[in-house]
């Protein structure tokens, strides 16, 4: 896609977009975003998303090093369109150095959406251990749950596939409802048959609300539905109730 494309695409961006232009976005450097105000640069690794090439997922690799946080996840979701193999092996290197946590929810995102599928053992052995790893925050943990139901296939080689499998059940009866949800979400996804038992118990009794979202245990009674061959219906987030 190029910039006119876009243009055609995203009218209401248009303005945003010849406002980069004029600041040089086609001539733009390695650390040019960098040297944009918040809101411009929110917009440029935006675009650059669309119309971008492997220099550019350099420079999307190298906000996601550093130390611009309100950037992260925009950087990650253009990354997620964008990246090479060795963007792949970069997001995973940040993974294994980074503590930040931020940093690290906008990766594991990055890798759950990847259009990419180079490298994807290696993804799927990363999403399993983010999820295994009870030191990560809840969201990190129920993003890689996330990828797991996105990426797992029958074409990984058995292990691995069974890792991510035995990951997701067990995730089912974590403390944290968000991991929960997300573990019932990656069983349908992935129709494991395996999760069944222990996603009718939460159908049944599993009344936590997701913020944003819908209770555990009708995550769990869709992915019931979807592993049983049947379409669930499309749900409403819940509105919080006035006081």
């Amino acid at each position: 896609m190029n910039l006119q494309e876009v243009k055609h695409q995203f009218p209401e961006a248009v303005a945003e977009i010849e406002a980069l232009e004029s600041l040089g976005f086609a001539s733009r450097s390695l650390d040019w975003i960098d040297t944009l105000d918040l809101e411009k640069a929110k917009t440029a690794c935006w675009l650059v998303g669309r119309v971008g090439d492997d220099r550019d997922a350099d420079a999307l690799i190298s906000i996601l090093s550093g130390h611009r946080r309100e950037l992260f996840m925009q950087a990650a979701t253009s990354l997620s369109l964008i990246a090479t193999e060795k963007h792949i092996q970069s997001l995973l290197s940040i993974l294994a150095t980074s503590s930040d946590p931020t940093k690290r929810n906008s990766v594991v995102y990055a890798l759950s959406f990847l259009s990419n599928r180079e490298g994807e053992q290696d993804v799927i052995s990363t999403l399993i251990e983010i999820v295994a790893n009870k030191a990560d925050a809840s969201v990190i943990r129920a993003q890689a749950l996330e990828g797991i139901g996105n990426r797992l296939s029958m074409e990984l080689p058995e292990n691995l596939y069974q890792r991510a499998v035995d990951v997701m059940i067990q995730s089912l009866d974590d403390t944290e409802a968000e991991v929960r949800f997300w573990a019932c979400f990656a069983a349908g996804a992935t129709q494991t048959k395996e999760a069944l038992p222990k996603l009718q118990v939460l159908a049944q009794t599993d009344r936590t609300i997701l913020s944003g979202g819908w209770a555990v245990g009708e995550e769990a009674q869709d992915s019931i539905t979807l592993i049983n061959g049947g379409t669930p219906p499309l749900r409403q987030p819940y509105k919080p109730s006035m006081p």
